[in-house]
């Protein structure tokens, strides 16, 4: 059982690793948004 959650542990990293790698960004479409509605705001970026 723990090698077994090892192996996937490692799979999971090499993926996400590589995905970086690769520039995928997984919340493409909510940064996009988000940007759009800090940039009215100026320069000072708060959280609620």
């Amino acid at each position: 059982m723990i090698r077994t959650n090892l192996v996937i542990g490692l799979l999971a990293l090499a993926f996400f690793a590589n995905a970086q790698y690769q520039g995928w960004n997984l919340f493409e479409r909510n940064t996009g948004a988000q940007t759009s509605r800090l940039s009215g705001s100026g320069s000072r970026a708060y959280h609620k």
